[in-house]
């Protein structure tokens, strides 16, 4: 997963769309646009869910995670461990 999260961070750097100062409300908004297109293509799709529009989510939330330089890998199982005990 740590390949994947680099990868995606450095491809979507190297377009412009994150910079030094992108700021956490700029990828709050990104999460909400991108979770829009999800909801958009299941309405147009006629309840098909389009799974790279999906993808779109994650990777916007890996980028906000890696540039504010959080483990979300342990952050992601901490919190399936918290799951698990409620």
């Amino acid at each position: 997963m740590k390949k994947i999260i680099e990868d995606n961070y450095k491809s979507t750097v190297q377009r412009g769309l994150i910079t030094p100062s992108t700021t956490k409300t700029e990828f709050i908004d990104k999460i909400f646009e991108e979770a829009g297109e999800v909801e958009l293509s299941y309405t147009e799709n006629k309840g098909e869910i389009d799974w790279s529009e999906v993808a779109d989510v994650v990777l916007v939330c890996f980028n906000f995670a890696h540039h504010y330089k959080i483990d979300i890998e342990n952050e992601l199982r901490k919190k399936i461990k918290k799951n698990f005990n409620r």
